[in-house]
């Protein structure tokens, strides 16, 4: 215990006087809580504040009324765009074309045709174009109401069935669609932190030729690797429970009520992640520091190690887009854990069976990865970087 004790000791003075493993660990706890409260201060701003859009129209001289409707429902004209928002309104350009006969046929009782056009590609477009088309269907609407009530005709008759949707949807579980992505910034939080850390510890001291120095004492390799292991982990897990308290207060100061979500995170919840944290850190410690002592130089272990900073982001992605997720994903390392965090989030109970297997089998990875890379430290090719 002595040896082992010693050898955390030295690899915890190496990491922390590398200022890049600190500046690395600082930038992954600061990083999630930036990113995720501008896409929700995004969201606010888009759903609260209805803004001005400004539209081409060719021929509102055939319709003015509806032009009139368009424009109380802040559709203006082109022509009175801002010089500020002139440049924008240009590139995105909508023409609103009404048919010379639009009047004509709407009298006959015959539909009238609008031609929208514009860029359905265009992002920033998408909810501008949404707003005019359906506040265009409510104008026919009531048109058509209208049409029916002159004739005697209870408009009630052209909807003979009516659908009473009940949600059962709460605050909480709105609101899980939402959180399910602190679990992904939880675990990129893990992975960016320890990396740095991982790779001066492997390929680093290879190239320093300590490496050797250390091997040639009466130490065991697997004394060796768990010393590094204890080292990346602790420094990764640090920075990802800090992430979880700090985008925890992020959202917490952020006005959630106004888009109807409901963020409710207790002690309890953040005691189960802090527990799916710990397996989490010790297979990104080993994980990272066995694929840095593959690679032949500091270079390519910074190549290996990046390849791997994708899973965290990857696996959680291909999570949420699936369309049936199955239920062995429960019990995957990584899949396993985002499933459970965007539960807890969700409000949900905690499923005991998923949270034991998917740590336990977290655990099991990383010590077959630790017994692996103790066993290849014997090998000189690893020990020197050889060919």
């Amino acid at each position: 215990m002595s040896i082992f004790k010693g050898l955390v000791v030295k690899e915890f003075r190496e990491a922390f006087r590398d200022k890049r493993a600190i500046m690395a660990a600082l930038f992954a706890i600061v990083t999630g809580p930036i990113i995720m409260a501008a896409v929700l201060m995004f969201q606010l701003d888009e759903q609260l504040s209805v803004k001005d859009s400004y539209v081409e129209f060719v021929g509102e001289e055939n319709a003015p009324e509806l032009i009139n409707y368009l424009k109380a429902q802040q559709f203006k004209p082109i022509e009175e765009v801002p010089e500020s928002e002139a440049a924008k309104w240009k590139e995105r350009e909508i023409v609103l074309t009404i048919s010379d006969d639009f009047a004509e046929r709407l009298n006959a009782g015959k539909p009238a045709k609008i031609t929208i056009k514009a860029d359905y590609s265009d992002k920033n477009l998408r909810t501008t174009l949404e707003r005019i088309e359906t506040i265009i269907n409510a104008y026919s609407s009531q048109i058509g109401t209208t049409r029916l009530l002159m004739r005697g005709i209870d408009p009630r008759i052209t909807q003979p069935i009516t659908i009473d949707v009940q949600s059962t949807a709460t605050p909480e579980s709105t609101s899980g669609l939402l959180m399910g992505l602190v679990g992904m910034f939880i675990m990129m939080a893990l992975f960016t932190a320890s990396m740095t850390a991982s790779i001066d510890t492997s390929a680093g001291e290879r190239e320093r030729h300590s490496l050797e120095l250390i091997l040639c004492q009466p130490v065991s390799t697997v004394k060796v690797v768990l010393s590094k292991v204890v080292c990346v982990s602790v420094y990764g897990g640090i920075a990802s429970i800090l992430t979880m308290f700090t985008m925890s207060f992020t959202m917490s100061m952020l006005p959630m009520e106004k888009l109807g979500i409901s963020i409710i995170i207790d002690p309890v919840t953040m005691i189960y992640i802090t527990l799916m944290i710990i397996p989490l850190a010790y297979l990104a410690g080993i994980a990272q520091l066995f694929f840095a002592y593959q690679a032949k130089s500091f270079k390519e272990a910074q190549s290996y190690l990046s390849m791997i900073l994708l899973l965290p982001m990857l696996v959680p992605m291909a999570v949420t887009i699936m369309p049936h997720k199955p239920a062995w994903l429960d019990y995957v390392p990584l899949a396993g854990q985002n499933i459970i965090m965007g539960d807890l989030y969700k409000g949900e109970s905690l499923d005991i069976a998923a949270f034991a297997f998917t740590n336990i089998s977290t655990l099991a990875v990383a010590v077959a990865m630790t017994l692996l890379l103790a066993r290849s430290l014997r090998s000189e090719k690893v020990v020197l970087g050889l060919s």
